[in-house]
């Protein structure tokens, strides 16, 4: 799921991470509704008062 810089990623084992696109990304919020139904590799850190964390980079993995 896309919607305005948020994400919500399904993991390899199963469960659902919510994550918020950061700022200093290089990828854009208006690119990510083409990621729908991919892999990806996401690198992440928790964050202070979200339940998931901040997307720092995305990599296409098929």
């Amino acid at each position: 799921m896309v919607q305005e810089g948020r994400l919500r990623l399904l993991r390899d084992d199963g469960r659902g991470l919510t994550l918020v696109l950061s700022p200093s990304a290089a990828i854009e919020p208006q690119d990510l509704p083409p990621l729908t139904h991919r892999r990806v590799r996401v690198a992440w850190k928790p964050a202070p008062g979200l339940t998931g964390g901040i997307a720092h980079r995305l990599a296409l993995l098929d």
